[in-house]
């Protein structure tokens, strides 16, 4: 359906200069570049400003919010603020997306230019491009002529769930219950990354060996967000262990967490490492317009969201 419909848009909607790029696993991807080399000052109209990056963007919901920021003449509607422990004017900033979804590219670049968010003109602080994450930052972070402020790893496709002996557990891992037969389960399971260990998994050591790379030369953040508390747990132990990041604690720690899905209980239930303490943030972290559909879904359907930050020094 998807690959039909990239199709379809594709001829309704693609532009001149649009370039294609071969990746691997991923057959043929648009781009939203004009070369192999990013032109930042044809991406930006100011390409010194501080850089947001936004890895496996999706369809860009969250972005999109936080650029906005920076548009309304009009004032923008009443936000709720960062939280303190992020010090970012984020009127002041350029925003990238990048994700392998040709599709997902597409639409909210599209959405981007209909917004026409920055000065009235095709957004000059926003951009959205189909590359691989760690071509994508090796190209920040060689070539932006800004700092980078904050890299952000919001809700990726989880890995299948490992129980203590290292086999899939009998659960859904979107998160949710599932009620289907163990047969229908195994048919959406593998969909997903086999484990966290994976290269299908988004999240590797080297994704996050490069983040720090990016960051650590002008002491940026790097923001974590799964509603998947045993992904988000080995995300953060992964960026501290072995990425270089050092975990911000916040005033408003989680201090208590339910286990409501089933996934979450199979955690517990096998003693993994609960997101709970002085690193794990009780309240959103964004502003409420600059939060992704998942973590609105979630806010709706009182289901937990785990959120860490972390410092790159």
């Amino acid at each position: 359906f998807f690959q039909n419909a990239a199709r379809h848009f594709d001829g309704k909607f693609r532009e001149g200069n649009t370039t294609t790029t071969k990746t691997p696993d991923h057959g043929t991807q648009s781009t939203n570049v004009d070369s192999k080399n990013y032109d930042w000052s044809a991406m930006f109209e100011d390409p010194s400003r501080p850089l947001v990056v936004d890895v496996g963007c999706g369809m860009g919901v969250s972005l999109l919010g936080l650029a906005s920021l920076n548009t309304n003449s009009n004032g923008y509607p009443s936000q709720t603020p960062s939280k303190s422990e992020i010090q970012i004017d984020w009127r002041e900033c350029n925003f990238i997306g990048v994700d392998l979804s040709r599709l997902a590219i597409r639409y909210a670049q599209g959405v981007c230019e209909r917004w026409s968010t920055g000065d009235g003109n095709d957004s000059n602080n926003l951009k959205f491009i189909v590359d691989s994450a760690d071509e994508c930052l090796r190209q920040i972070s060689e070539t932006y002529p800004g700092n980078v402020a904050m890299v952000m790893l919001q809700f990726p496709t989880p890995y299948r769930f490992q129980n203590s002996t290292g086999d899939e557990g009998d659960v859904g891992d979107d998160g949710g219950d599932e009620s289907a037969p163990s047969v229908a389960r195994k048919g959406f399971n593998s969909q997903l990354p086999d484990r966290a260990a994976s290269d299908d998994f988004m999240v590797t050591e080297k994704l996050l060996s490069r983040i720090y790379e990016v960051l650590s030369k002008y002491n940026g953040q790097l923001l974590v967000q799964s509603n998947c508390e045993d992904v988000a747990v080995h995300m953060r132990n992964v960026a501290t262990n072995t990425g270089g990041f050092q975990s911000v604690a916040f005033s408003d720690p989680v201090v208590s967490l339910g286990a409501v899905t089933q996934r979450a209980q199979n955690w517990v239930a096998m003693g993994g490492e609960r997101a709970i303490g002085k690193c794990w943030s009780a309240d959103p972290l964004l502003p409420s317009g600059g939060r992704t559909e998942t973590e609105v879904a979630c806010s709706l359907d009182s289901k937990p969201v785990h959120r860490c930050l972390l410092n790159a020094y």
